[in-house]
């Protein structure tokens, strides 16, 4: 069990300051071979993370905010913002 707390935010953040991409993750799955991979991702002002697709093999993704701000422009399959 991992217990996320604001302890637990708040040092992710540091870590993410200090970091060239400015984002940090935090994974929760034990394995870069499980299945479903789920991760915490402290992403400090500045960040980006370019457009992207998980096609082979197809994942989806997806984001939850846990605290703070952040603007998404969603890509048809074209690359055309929607």
């Amino acid at each position: 069990m991992k217990i996320l707390d604001n302890r637990l935010l708040a040092d992710l953040s540091a870590q993410a300051r200090t970091n060239p991409r400015l984002r940090q993750n935090y994974n929760l799955h034990s394995s870069l071979d499980d299945p479903c991979q789920r991760l915490l991702n402290a992403m400090e002002p500045g960040s980006y993370i370019r457009p992207h697709r998980h096609l082979t093999p197809p994942k989806q993704e997806g984001f939850v905010g846990v605290r703070g701000r952040l603007a998404a422009i969603i890509f048809d399959r074209q690359g055309k913002v929607v």
